[in-house]
Formats: C-alpha cells, structure tokens, sequence
C-alpha cells in the first residue's frame, strides 16, 4: 500500500485511492479486523519513512545519482498526507470502504486524494459515512470437501491428481476436491514415518485446515536404506550418475521406492499416513531426465524400463505415489461425512 501511494497512479492525486485498491485486493483474500485495519497509516508512514530516510542517505553519499530522487518527492508528500491528523478520519474511511466485500472492481475509491477539490464530493459523502459492516469468515462460508495439498510442484499436483481420479477401485468421483499451496515447512530429519507425520502437523497449522503432504524415499538396499527420505539433496547435489557411483562398491543394485502420504484435517488433529512402496533396481540413467530420480529407478514390475521410460498409466500403475495415494483415496471414500465433520471442527479454518 505504501508503494502504490508513489506510483505513477498515486503521484497523480490518487496516492490513497492507489492504496485501497491494492488494500481491497489483499482484504479479499486475507480479511483483516476491524483493529488490523485501524494501524495501516501507520504501518504505511512507518515503511515509507525507512525508504524516504535511506533514500536521502543515500544521495547524500552519491549525490551525482539522481536516481535516488525519482522516489523523494512523492515520498516525503505521501507522508505528510497520511500524518495529518485533519484528514485522518477520511483516510480510514476510505480504507474502510476498500474492504466492503460487497464490491469487486475500484470504482467506489477512484477518487482524489483528501483536500484535493472533488467534483464528485457531495455525492460520495454519503458513502463515506455509511457504516460498513465487516463479515468475518467462518466455517461454514467454506467448503468442507477442498483439501490442500502442501506442494508448489505443478507435476507432481498433476500426477497426483490423475492418480486421485483414475484409481483403479474408483466407483464414482472422489467426494473431495484437491488444491495446492507452496508452503516453506522445515526440513525434518529421522524416520520417514515419523517425518511425515510431523510434516502434515505442521502443514495443518500454517493452513488452517486440511492437508495432504507427501514424503518420498528412495533407499539403496547396499547403502542400509540411504539415502532415503534425503534423496533430494543427494540428487542435486550427486546427479543421476552420482548416484550410480555411491554403489559401485556393491553387486547389489537393489532398491525401493516409498511414499508416504500424510493427511490432517486440520490444527490439532490426528495425523493419518499410508505408505507405497515399489521395488526395482538402481541402473545408469535412461529415458526423459525431467523428473527427479525416474531415469535410474527401473522398477521390477516395468518390464525392464526405468519410471522415466513408462507412460503415465503404466507408471501410475506400479509407482510408490500411486500406491500411496490409492490408500488415501480409499481411506477419503470410506467415511466421507466423519471426515467433513472433523475438518469442520477446525476452528482456524480460513
């Protein structure tokens, strides 16, 4: 919001009217309280102070860069606006009316800033003064059968999906609806159950709500399971050849693959898991290179290819993630109304 009040469309007398349109935004996805709300000039005079003061500081230093100007003046303007207390009554108006949900495009703000003549000034003032009421959202504005899965990778959410749909003992679409949210959870050492069972806790928790997470190991038998749950770092920092190279030392190619899918209703509850696994042996890299450690797992039910040479149906049909996630669709099918009703419990859900 600060920065929008020095834009090209704030600099032009529309520095608050800039703000709210980028407050409206915000407030529809994440609605703020009435005492949120109530600090952001602030907040806003707070972040444009640090950026005037080091922008002054900085000229001072280099004063040949007139770059570090382009900013000063609507700056320090924007924050004379917003600490002066005669107009700060119509500022929170505005920022009160940015957040009717009501409205979804900026018409109702596209007006100057406070003190600057307004043609428009009398019919808008009953707007201004109209009490808004804020709704808060609830449980039951939401729909209980959308589960986030915890993922920012389109390909595995793809394959994920696909596995969901077409499980092979599928009767009728699966009664839930998955989503997906890139989430920045710590990376948790030790038992690849226990690992995902944690993960799924804490993904829960930043959510809201419901969660799938998923954990996926590939452990070399000769390595006594590594690399295991940390096959990710191993690959990028080894390489599919790299890989190849940790059992050179050993006759022994065996190996499996495992995933272990998490699922939480929400913040507080119950964590459930089911794992997939699939064996196969580890061999030099054969087929598309695009997704992670496929080209060097040959799988003993693929009829000697590696995952990376299969179609997605005849992967889909023996991997580790199907697997997996066929235990969770079961387990979504077999009571879908006890499984609303505990997400439905979830307080925090937004």
């Amino acid at each position: 919001m600060a920065y929008a009040m020095i834009s090209s469309y704030g600099q032009n007398d529309r520095s608050i009217s800039a703000a709210a349109a980028v407050l409206r935004g915000f407030h529809s996805v994440y609605p703020l309280t009435d005492d949120e709300r109530k600090h952001l000039r602030l907040l806003m005079a707070s972040r444009l102070s640090c950026s005037a003061t080091l922008g002054a500081y900085s000229y001072q230093q280099n004063p040949q860069n007139e770059y570090l100007l382009v900013h000063a003046e609507p700056a320090w303007k924007a924050l004379e606006l917003l600490c002066n207390q005669d107009l700060a009554d119509a500022i929170d108006s505005i920022f009160r009316i940015a957040c009717d949900g009501s409205v979804t495009d900026s018409s109702d703000i596209g007006f100057p800033d406070p003190a600057i003549p307004d043609a428009l000034q009398d019919s808008r003032a009953k707007e201004v003064k109209k009490p808004l009421k804020k709704k808060l959202k609830t449980t039951s504005d939401h729909d209980l059968s959308v589960i986030t899965f915890v993922t920012g990778n389109k390909k595995k959410l793809e394959e994920v999906k696909r596995i969901l749909s077409a499980s092979n003992d599928a009767k009728s679409p699966l009664a839930f609806t998955i989503s997906n949210q890139k989430i920045d959870l710590p990376e948790l050492q030790g038992d690849p159950i226990e690992i995902a069972k944690e993960k799924c806790a804490l993904g829960a928790k930043e959510v809201g709500g419901p969660v799938i997470t998923e954990d996926t190991s590939l452990c070399f038998t000769a390595l006594n399971k590594l690399p295991g749950p940390y096959i990710k770092w191993f690959l990028e920092d080894c390489g599919h050849q790299g890989l190849n190279d940790m059992i050179a030392f050993s006759e022994d190619k065996s190996a499996y693959a495992q995933t272990v899918v998490g699922f939480c209703p929400g913040p507080g509850e119950d964590v459930v898991v089911f794992d997939g696994r699939t064996l196969g042996t580890i061999v030099p890299p054969r087929g598309s290179l695009d997704f992670g450690w496929d080209p060097i797992f040959q799988p003993d039910e693929g009829l000697g290819l590696t995952y990376a040479e299969m179609s997605k149906e005849n992967k889909d049909a023996i991997s580790h993630r199907s697997r997996a996630f066929g235990k969770l669709r079961s387990y979504l099918e077999k009571d879908v109304n006890s499984i609303k009703s505990a997400i439905g419990k979830c307080s925090n859900y937004k």
